[in-house]
């Protein structure tokens, strides 16, 4: 129930939302194909008797005749199946991109995806947004067309099937007894106790499909980390200690999977046994009417077609018993992922705006409530270049991410400046992008080639002006020093009204670092910069410096006017 209602969540703001009449239009018309499929079996019953005892009687003109209605029917069949597979990944589609803009969506809406990160993140969220949806929307459109095309089937056949069954007649304890209809209540029983006996049997299909999941993205993860990562792997000659790393993660991928195979095996023992003899159940069933010749062998061949029509739409559950587990799992996952986005929600930053920035109390603190910085309060404006200054591990990058809205553990309050705000880190954010969208970021638009050009010369990337449209991994290529110079460009080309600087130039010389900020400030006169820099050449460019001491209070700023 807990997992009907989680797909329920998912799956509402999608199905309700009148904007998606045509993906209505699509499961109506998959479960309209499949009703007719529905009816041609029907036909196809009736025609087998009628073959069968043509067959029996060496009724070769009828037999020629009954040949090309067959024909027919599967024409009507080929075209129907072909259409609902094709009508069914059409409307799959639409909700996987649906669902995906709206997970991307909760995903980026007020850094949630920074913030799952600072504690209590899901595991491998990119699965979860990739594979996961595409598990959810695939196999449950399925699930629910064929549920639906089923129930019509069982109706339809358990009229044909009750029909063909007659009265069984027996004697038992003594007494005469009588049932009607009784191949259908063999059916249903069959059916019964085959969904009983499968549950039991596969329930562990679920916990297993889940952590199977989590290990295959864990192995994946840990592959790209090691990518993203392999200068500094190379420079260690940590190849033995990471090859390792990943046998052992692979070990658990192999653990669990031995664990899914050895309770699939014992799943499938038991379906395909239970396929297999439902075959020849109706025909047993029906043989001592045949045999006393009140059925024929027409006669006998469609109640063994009505038999397995009925018995396999109640055995519905049966058949797609593992698919529904793979579903039940993806559900699982997502509803996990989206309660963990919203939990974030308390932390996102809504600060008022004004025309400096205002600091009133303000106290940073860990995640464990533990405090870095208390009581800080400063006044800036536009123009200023502000140092923040005072030992490592003090917290003042920590304070740079709170001011940005970005940490949601503080207390006290804070005015932000108007307009647009931007951090440069120490180690820039470098996606294999083509140059020009790279230099861009994050703004989505491109400024002129000529733009671009003239800020990579006054940045001192001159030897990358005829790699604007070159796509590459730029983190690879570039130096740690060229990394900087390009974060400066992208500080160029943005103009943000506040930019935050942590230690945005500790990978040049001096010389170059005071070279580059004195440009950045030429450009930009009228930006508020607030930086943190162990050099000495760029500590004297800031005009203002703030010492933070741990568990005190930084010295007041006079009001800024």
């Amino acid at each position: 129930m807990k997992t009907l209602c989680t797909f329920w969540t998912l799956a509402r703001p999608y199905w309700l939302d009148r904007r998606q009449w045509l993906s209505w239009v699509l499961l109506l018309s998959v479960i309209g194909l499949g009703l007719m499929v529905v009816q041609i079996n029907l036909w196809i019953n009736a025609w087998s008797k009628t073959f069968y005892d043509a067959l029996g009687e060496f009724n070769t003109a009828a037999l020629y005749g009954l040949m090309l209605q067959y024909s027919l029917y599967i024409g009507l069949y080929v075209i129907a199946v072909v259409y609902i597979e094709w009508l069914r990944r059409a409307l799959v589609l639409r909700w996987r991109r649906a669902l995906t803009h709206s997970m991307l969506d909760a995903w980026f809406k007020d850094q949630a995806y920074y913030r799952l990160g600072l504690g209590g993140e899901p595991d491998n969220p990119d699965q979860r947004i990739a594979e996961d949806i595409e598990t959810l929307t695939n196999r449950s459109v399925e699930l629910v067309a064929s549920l639906v095309i089923n129930v019509a089937q069982v109706g339809a056949f358990l009229v044909v099937l009750w029909n063909l069954s007659g009265v069984l007649k027996f004697e038992l304890f003594g007494r005469p007894w009588e049932i009607h209809g009784y191949l259908v209540w063999v059916a249903v029983a069959y059916s019964v106790l085959g969904t009983l006996f499968t549950h039991y049997l596969g329930h562990h299909l679920h916990r297993l499909n889940y952590q199977q999941q989590q290990a295959e993205g864990d192995f994946r993860a840990s592959l790209l980390r090691k990518r993203e990562h392999a200068e500094q792997i190379a420079l260690y000659r940590g190849e033995a200690a990471e090859k390792q790393q990943l046998h052992n993660s692979f070990e658990g991928i192999a653990r669990n999977w031995w664990q899914l195979m050895e309770r699939v095996r014992k799943l499938q023992f038991f379906t395909e046994g239970y396929d297999r003899v439902s075959r020849i159940v109706p025909v047993f069933a029906a043989l001592p009417a045949f045999l006393a010749k009140t059925v024929t062998l027409g006669g006998l061949m469609q109640i063994r077609s009505a038999f397995s029509a009925v018995q396999q739409s109640l055995s519905w559950f049966v058949d797609v018993y593992h698919r529904l587990m793979m579903v039940s799992a993806a559900v699982e996952r997502l509803g996990q992922f989206q309660q963990a986005i919203d939990a974030t929600r308390w932390q996102a930053c809504d600060c008022p705006r004004g025309a400096v920035l205002r600091l009133h109390n303000l106290s940073v603190q860990l995640a464990d409530g533990r405090s870095l910085l208390n009581n800080l309060n400063l006044v800036a404006g536009p123009g200023q270049w502000l140092r923040l200054e005072g030992r490592s591990g003090l917290g003042k990058s920590t304070l740079l991410r709170t001011l940005q809205g970005l940490w949601p553990w503080y207390r006290g309050r804070w005015q932000l400046p108007g307009g647009s705000s931007l951090l440069l880190p120490q180690q820039p954010y470098l996606p294999p992008l083509p140059l020009r969208q790279l230099l861009a970021y994050p703004a989505s638009d491109c400024p002129a080639d000529e733009r671009l050009i003239e800020v990579l010369r006054l940045v001192g990337l001159n030897q990358l002006s005829e790699r604007l449209g070159e796509q590459a991994e730029w983190g690879r290529e570039l130096s740690g020093g060229e990394q900087q110079r390009l974060g400066i460009a992208r500080a160029l080309l943005y103009a943000p009204q506040t930019l935050y600087l942590d230690e945005a130039t500790s990978q040049l010389d001096e010389p170059a670092a005071c070279q580059l900020l004195t440009t950045l400030r030429q450009a930009l006169p009228d930006t508020l910069v607030v930086g943190i820099s162990h050099q000495p050449g760029v500590a004297r460019l800031f005009t203002r410096t703030v010492t933070l001491h741990g568990h005190a209070s930084a010295q007041p700023a006079p009001a800024y006017h």
